[in-house]
């Protein structure tokens, strides 16, 4: 619901960039939208189990998600939520991404809500998170940590600057993600038929990925998702897991130079030394 709320209000940014949430100590938020008088920020609380609705003017609106209820009590009290902020937001209310496209309005299914396995998701995709952003520093392109709640993956992305062409038969949604030429590295919680994993693909798609040595424990090339793939039962109970997780993105890196032309000298940004302190 969030992630409609940013499609409905946030100017559009390539790559979809646009559509992402972001993570809070406590959840997601979808960061400051404009909307016809100041702006709104809409967050997910994990740890209250609410939603919290604040416009600039300093009005706010909560909505609880506990005890846990069907989803279109949610979606009601959202929407009658923005209404009384003074929030004009046209929002779907399909789901996307998603096996079960019941919309919002019509879900009347009861609900769980565990607040210890949402504590426990939310520490872990915030460790990810934190090697993500880590990772990324030394790029000198574009590039970006996001959390796509469609799919609801996590991931951080690099852009050469080169434009590119989708893949024929692209849907919408991926003839406007599939470009520009970049490399994608995430972390996907799995569903009810394949396990949490780490990801990574190019775009376009170099010939030789699957034969590229990864060499990161059983990392491999998964065929029908076209990606290289590192499943996270294997370094869940790793003491060097961080490490683990650097030499995949590592790995991925020198694919993008090796295998799609890169020039990594040239996107590699050098930070400044710490400024210098007293008297200069």
């Amino acid at each position: 619901m969030l992630g409609k709320l940013r499609i409905a209000l946030a100017p559009p940014l390539p790559e979809w960039f646009h559509a992402s949430l972001a993570l809070t100590p406590r959840g997601l938020t979808t960061r400051l939208l404009p909307i016809e008088a100041g702006a709104i920020e809409a967050s997910l609380d994990l740890i209250d189990g609410v939603i919290r609705l604040s416009v600039t003017e300093g009005r706010r609106k909560t909505v609880s998600l506990v005890p846990a209820r069907p989803i279109a009590a949610i979606w009601t009290d959202l929407r009658t939520a923005l209404d009384e902020l003074g929030v004009a937001a046209d929002l779907w209310d399909k789901p996307q991404e998603r096996v079960d496209e019941t919309p919002f309005s019509l879900d009347e299914r009861a609900r769980d809500f565990d607040p210890a396995l949402a504590a426990g998701w939310l520490a872990l995709i915030t460790e990810i998170h934190a090697t993500f952003e880590a990772w990324r520093s030394p790029f000198f392109g574009r590039s970006g940590v996001n959390f796509w709640w469609g799919g609801f993956d996590l991931t951080v992305a690099l852009y050469n600057g080169r434009h590119a062409t989708p893949r024929p038969g692209s849907n919408y949604i991926m003839r406007h993600d599939l470009d520009a030429e970049h490399l994608t590295i995430g972390f996907w919680p799995g569903d009810d038929n394949n396990e949490p994993m780490f990801f990574s693909y190019l775009v376009p798609e170099p010939p030789d990925c699957p034969a590229y040595p990864m060499d990161v424990l059983t990392t491999s090339w998964a065929p029908t998702r076209a990606e290289w793939v590192l499943p996270y039962d294997a370094l869940r109970d790793r003491a060097d897991r961080h490490d683990v997780v650097r030499r995949f993105m590592d790995a991925a890196y020198r694919a993008a130079g090796d295998l799609a032309g890169w020039d990594l000298a040239t996107l590699t940004y050098v930070a400044p030394p710490p400024a210098p302190r007293g008297p200069r």
